[in-house]
């Protein structure tokens, strides 16, 4: 499947999951390595290549079943020991489930996404996480992340767009932007975190790797249902 033997170097710690609830993210630097973040731009190259509009655009994984035999080197990082056993420990969860990944890019000179809550989109009940891995160096020159934090306290927003579009919330107050990434560096944040990505200032595309987590025992808002058509990564830890 693939050359690569360490995904990721990071050491979760208690500060990390207190800092997770309280302020709704935290830095994770160096979450995967280098060599991961060339393995995931290489497979994914001829899709950052072909962006010549404005808006952002993303390469969706939704499955191992489905797209892992396309995506073998995104299966191998997504299904990573190291990286499972970190979200169950942030989650409090005997075992967790794929939601989505999504390799993301802003064209040169393109925007991002309007401010939101992941959970405003598919509202479910329960612990899950959001993941922002870095595959660039990204900064504010180059369509960087603004995070609102505590906004995961307010619960979930109302959608100000109309059907059919991005969904987008009120302005936070305290929105704020991200430190500057490195390759590989990452933020983690809850599901209802407030977040978005503003202008791509420069002549290249921005290129970012996101994923969503959720514990085993989350539901569907709509039906109370457990999500039993997302994959348990846990039992496909590498």
């Amino acid at each position: 499947m693939s050359a690569l033997q360490t995904i990721s170097n990071f050491k979760l710690t208690e500060d990390h999951i207190e800092e997770f609830y309280r302020e709704g993210y935290f830095y994770a630097p160096n979450f995967i390595t280098p060599e991961t973040v060339a393995a995931i731009n290489a497979e994914n190259e001829s899709f950052s290549s072909n962006q010549d509009g404005s808006a952002w655009q993303s390469n969706a994984f939704q499955s191992i079943e489905k797209h892992g035999a396309t995506f073998p080197l995104t299966q191998r990082m997504l299904t990573d020991r190291v990286l499972v056993e970190t979200f169950e420990r942030i989650l409090g969860a005997e075992e967790v489930r794929l939601w989505m990944g999504m390799y993301a890019v802003v064209p040169p000179r393109g925007n991002g996404l309007e401010w939101h809550q992941d959970n405003m989109y598919t509202h479910i009940l329960g612990h899950m996480l959001n993941g922002f891995i870095a595959l660039d160096h990204i900064s504010q020159e180059n369509a960087g992340l603004w995070i609102a934090p505590r906004s995961h306290r307010l619960g979930r927003q109302p959608n100000l767009n109309e059907a059919g579009q991005h969904r987008r919330a009120a302005d936070p107050e305290n929105g704020m932007p991200c430190q500057p990434f490195a390759p590989g560096d990452a933020v983690i944040f809850h599901r209802e975190t407030l977040h978005s990505s503003k202008q791509n200032y420069t002549d290249k595309v921005r290129r970012a790797y996101a994923f969503q987590v959720a514990s085993a025992n989350c539901r569907y808002a709509e039906t109370g249902k457990l999500l039993v058509d997302r994959e348990l990564i846990s039992r496909m830890k590498v």
